[in-house]
C-alpha cells in the first residue's frame, strides 16, 4: 500500500508520523499518570480501523424516500429544522448521514443522539473519526485518567495520535457522549453501498482513490481526501486536482458500460455512482499544470482503476 503523505495520514502516532520510532523501542523518559499509566502504554495505542464497507439492506418495504445530509457539525438544532422543511416521516423515509456528524458546533452530542432515535445511516467522516478513536483511548489506556493527567501526556507529546488535542472539542466531546451514542457513531463505517434500486450507489464522506478497486480503498483516504497529486491523495487544498475530476478523467463519463463490484471485478450489469463531501468544505485550487498532471495520473489509472462513473447523482426510485 502507497505510503501516505503525512498531512494525511492522522492516524499515526508522532513518533511514527516523523520517522523517528520503529515500535521496538521505547523513550528512556516516561510519564506515570495517577492511574499508574505509563506514557509508553498510553502512545502506543491504535484505535481499530473503521470497517471499510457496510452493505445496507431494507427492512421490509423500501423507504419512499432517501434523504442524504452531510457534515451537520454539531449544530443539532439546525439538523433538527431541516428534517422539519423536508418533513421527514421516520418508518417511510431513510436518512443518510454523509460525515461529520460532530465538532464546530455546540451540540454534537444532540446530533448523535437524534441521528440514532431516527435510525439513521452514516458513514464516517474525519471529525467523527477523531472523536471515536478519543473514545477508545479513553476506554482504553486512559480509562480512568484525570484531565490533568491527559494534559501531562499532551505536554510530553506523550499522546497516541498527532491530531489528539485537549482544547480542540473533540476530547470533550468523546469523554461526554453517552456509550449508546458513542457505540452508534463507531460503528459507522468509511463506505455505505445501499440496497435494492440503489446498488449501484456507494456513500463516502471524503472521497475515493481513482487507481484503486472499491475493496481496495484506504479507509483513511476515504474519510479525508480532497485531491489527488503526483504523490498520491491528499487532503490539502492546493494539492493536485479534485479527486473526483480524476476519476472521471480516468473512467469517463456517466453512461459508459464499464463497471466495479465491491469485489473490484468488473460486471456489465453494474454501475456505481458516488455522493461526496469536502472534509472540510475547502475550495479547489487548480495549478498551471492541472493538464498535465491529470493526464498522467489519467495514464497510470488506465491499466488498473474500477471502471466506475462517479461525477454525478442519479436519482431514481
Amino acid at each position: 500500500m502507497q505510503k501516505l503523505p503525512n498531512k494525511l495520514n492522522r492516524r499515526t502516532n508522532k513518533d511514527d508520523k516523523e520517522g523517528e520510532g520503529d515500535g521496538d523501542t521505547q523513550s528512556s523518559e516516561e510519564t506515570t499518570t495517577d492511574n499508574g499509566t505509563s506514557s509508553g502504554n498510553a502512545k502506543s495505542f491504535r484505535a481499530p480501523e473503521p470497517e471499510l464497507v457496510s452493505e445496507k439492506t431494507f427492512t421490509g418495504t423500501a423507504p419512499e424516500r432517501l434523504i442524504f445530509i452531510g457534515d451537520i457539525h454539531g449544530c443539532a438544532e439546525e439538523f433538527g429544522k431541516l428534517l422539519e422543511t423536508v418533513n421527514f416521516k421516520q418508518g417511510s423515509d431513510q436518512v443518510i448521514l454523509v460525515g461529520d456528524l460532530v465538532a464546530k458546533g455546540p451540540d454534537s452530542l444532540g446530533v448523535v443522539n437524534k441521528a440514532r432515535s431516527i435510525k439513521a445511516w452514516g458513514v464516517r467522516g474525519n471529525h467523527d473519526d477523531r472523536v471515536v478513536r478519543w473514545g477508545q483511548f479513553l476506554q482504553g489506556p486512559a480509562k480512568g485518567m484525570s484531565e490533568s493527567d491527559l494534559k501531562a501526556l499532551e505536554d510530553a507529546g506523550e499522546l497516541p495520535y498527532s491530531d489528539f488535542e485537549l482544547s480542540g472539542g473533540h476530547y470533550d466531546i468523546a469523554s461526554t457522549m453517552p456509550l449508546c451514542d458513542f457505540s452508534y457513531l463507531a460503528q459507522f463505517s468509511a463506505l455505505i453501498t445501499l440496497p435494492d434500486a440503489y446498488s449501484e450507489w456507494v456513500v463516502a464522506h471524503g472521497g475515493m482513490e481513482p487507481t484503486k478497486a472499491i475493496a481496495d480503498q484506504d479507509p483513511e483516504v476515504v474519510m479525508t481526501v480532497r485531491n489527488i497529486g503526483p504523490d498520491g491523495p491528499s487532503s490539502e487544498k492546493d494539492a493536485g486536482d479534485a479527486w473526483f475530476e480524476v476519476w472521471a478523467d480516468a473512467i469517463g463519463p456517466l453512461g459508459n458500460s464499464g463497471s466495479s463490484t465491491i469485489s473490484g471485478k468488473s460486471s456489465d450489469t453494474e454501475k456505481e455512482t458516488a455522493k461526496e463531501t469536502d472534509p472540510e468544505e475547502g475550495e479547489e485550487n487548480e495549478g498551471e499544470d492541472t493538464k498535465e498532471k491529470r493526464s498522467n495520473i489519467k495514464r497510470q489509472s488506465s491499466t488498473n482503476s474500477p471502471s466506475a462513473p462517479l461525477t454525478e447523482i442519479q436519482f431514481k426510485k
